[in-house]
């Protein structure tokens, strides 16, 4: 994601690493681009735009080429930050600075996004990261104030439930997180 408003694309040279410039990148994408995901079966991209939508590309197979998805770009909060796809590719999460996760269904095939119903969803304030646990039950997001938002997900809606637990959600955590991960995740 590069903040001029654009995505680089390169391939990987098997076995020395080289990266090499995609024909036509870098791609068009919205304002600032500030984080960017690939679904689990390679075949869409994801960008969060500062300017508060979502970037989606269909990937071309063999060639790295980006074609946006029909829709795109699809709205989202305020000054989006991180973006993940649940582990079973079919929700599309979205961290944005007001304060909210924006939620999607992600269509097979096409990748168009919708949004889950209920969604945004309230987080703590400056969210700047979010990730999913490997087995797609949960998903966290690292809030600037100092602390962890925790949902579980609802299976076949992809919609989110605040966790409660000893400590209450938010959770705290150490000062100004800006990135989370989980095993097995990014």
């Amino acid at each position: 994601a590069n903040g001029g408003g654009t995505v680089s694309a390169y391939t990987i040279t098997a076995g020395s690493g080289v990266l090499t410039p995609v024909a036509g990148s870098p791609f068009a994408a919205g304002t600032t681009p500030s984080a960017v995901t690939v679904s689990p079966n390679g075949q869409f991209l994801y960008v969060a735009n500062g300017g508060g939508t979502v970037s989606a590309y269909t990937i071309t197979a063999g060639s790295g080429v980006l074609t946006p998805v029909a829709g795109s770009p699809f709205a989202a909060g305020t000054t989006p930050s991180a973006v993940t796809v649940s582990p079973n590719g079919q929700y599309l999460y979205v961290a944005n600075g007001g304060g909210t996760v924006s939620a999607y269904t992600i269509t097979a095939g096409s990748g168009v996004l919708t949004p889950v119903a209920g969604s945004p969803f309230i987080a703590g304030v400056n969210p700047a990261g979010l990730t999913i646990e490997p087995n797609g039950k949960f998903l966290y997001v690292a809030n600037g104030a100092g602390n962890v938002s925790a949902y579980a997900i609802a299976d076949g809606t992809g919609a989110l439930t605040p966790l409660n637990g000893p400590l209450g959600n938010p959770f705290p955590a150490g000062t100004t997180p800006s990135g989370i991960a989980t095993p097995g995740r990014p």
